[in-house]
């Protein structure tokens, strides 16, 4: 997902409300890359994750709204009934 995606998403959840979205990237000493994708709605509904799927999904249910399942990790019998 793209940070233009997730933003377009982002203003759908946030429904009208002041909302932000940022992105860190940390390089540590030893050369490895750490990202962080943050969200914000008003007042005080904030989310982060290393992708912004990852932040999305918190972001729902801090909202109440059941997030996506990611059906990659579901049991193979599951796969299977849909």
């Amino acid at each position: 997902m793209t940070f233009l995606e997730a933003k377009s998403e982002l203003k759908k959840l946030a429904n009208r409300k002041y909302h932000s979205i940022s992105y860190e990237l940390t390089e540590t000493s030893g050369g490895q890359l750490r990202s962080k994708c943050q969200l914000y709605i008003d007042p005080q509904i904030s989310s982060s994750g290393a992708t912004w799927e990852e932040a999305l999904n918190k972001m729902k249910v801090n909202l109440g709204i059941s997030a996506e399942i990611d059906l990659s990790e579901a049991p193979e019998e599951e796969k299977k009934e849909e």
